[in-house]
């Protein structure tokens, strides 16, 4: 059975709850995904 996108994991809950510690707004959120997708991108192709 497939698995609904919408639906996380325990991990992906607890990774959720780190990045979002600080954020007071949505451009706070938005600047920290930016950030960690520039930095999963970097890791990747390094």
């Amino acid at each position: 059975m497939k698995r609904s996108q919408n639906i996380l994991t325990d991990k992906e809950m607890e990774l959720v709850s780190l990045l979002m510690k600080d954020c007071q707004s949505a451009g706070d959120i938005q600047s920290k995904l930016q950030r960690l997708f520039a930095g999963t991108i970097d890791t990747i192709l390094k």
